[in-house]
């Protein structure tokens, strides 16, 4: 069965929605995630939809900063802490049509350490929101805060870069998709410590690949083949290089796609690249939005037409509730 799937995916029904939540992330911080967000969003906002923003880096939070705005008075902070009641008390404007904010956590100890039950509690609530479009921008890496957001949003955006160790993180983080989806919804003992001990067979050795692993699963729990290959196939993983050098460094996306077809089972579409461009740095020095101020150049062009390939028509994904 699973050999078969790294040939081809199941497809399912998808419904429509009435908002889109894209989580935008990436296994390697520096990619340039941040400012991607901020700038898609304005590129949605400039086309008449409503649009915002949630920075949900809960240890270092600065999508505000890409948006040319000082460090805000309200923030995540105090929904979760319940200083504010009701989620859109702690939205603000930016100064840009269409286009709001939610800041991330104010440095609190902890806060980059919230419970599980909590950040779906948050999501929750964001999913109440009338936006046509709601972008959170994860903290980098594999925690188990950016996993969680990412795998109950509609649709998930990865940003790599071409370095050699951006691009090995950024498959840990599809790989870290699926086993926090298999640790989260495989209830047996014995299958949870399949992926708990680094997902080592009995000798010692490594799975040669995931089907391997999922051959193991569906052995000692057979029911779960067939929801395993329908997550699977529902997975909306979308990909962008950012700060591309040559030819070589854009078709690396393309490439990462179909190997993460190949060796996880995850349809990735590879949205395109993002040029290295030194109007970049000087947004950043400058604390304006690239989209706003820098619209002659290339990086300019490349995200417009990326946030164009991005639509709101299909929930694909899984909800998840606390444990």
């Amino acid at each position: 069965m699973w050999s078969e799937m790294a040939e081809e995916v199941v497809t399912i029904e998808s419904r429509a929605v009435e908002n889109h939540i894209v989580a935008i992330g990436g296994g390697k911080g520096g990619t340039g995630k941040s400012l991607i967000t901020a700038s898609i969003g304005i590129c949605l906002a400039d086309r008449g939809n409503e649009v915002l923003l949630v920075d949900a880096d809960l240890g270092a939070a600065n999508l505000h900063t890409f948006l040319g705005l000082e460090p805000p008075q309200i923030s995540l902070s105090d929904f979760i802490t319940k200083e504010k009641a009701a989620i859109d008390g702690v939205i603000i404007k930016t100064g840009i049509n269409n286009l709001k904010l939610i800041c991330g956590a104010k440095d609190m100890i902890g806060m980059a350490n919230i419970a599980y039950g909590q950040k779906v509690k948050i999501l929750n609530n964001i999913k109440k929101l009338n936006y046509r479009y709601i972008l959170i921008d994860l903290g980098p890496g594999i925690s188990f805060n950016a996993l969680d957001f990412f795998l109950i949003s509609n649709c998930g955006i990865l940003i790599t870069s071409p370095e050699p160790t951006s691009i090995e993180n950024t498959y840990r983080f599809m790989r870290g998709i699926l086993f926090r989806y298999l640790r989260n919804r495989i209830s047996q003992k014995v299958v949870k410590s399949l992926i708990d001990k680094e997902v080592r067979q009995g000798d010692g050795k490594r799975f040669a690949s995931v089907f391997d692993l999922l051959e193991a699963i569906e052995r000692i729990e057979p029911s779960l083949g067939d929801d395993i290959a329908r997550y699977l196939s529902t997975l909306d993983v979308k990909l962008i290089v950012n700060q591309a050098r040559t030819e070589r460094d854009r078709a690396i996306g393309q490439k990462m796609a179909i190997s993460a077809m190949k060796y996880l089972g995850i349809p990735v579409d590879f949205l395109g690249s993002i040029s290295y461009d030194n109007n970049v740095r000087k947004s950043l020095f400058q604390k304006k939005p690239l989209m706003s101020y820098f619209s002659h150049s290339k990086a300019f062009k490349e995200i417009t037409e990326i946030s164009q390939k991005i639509s709101p028509r299909y929930q694909l994904g899984i909800n998840f509730s606390p444990d």
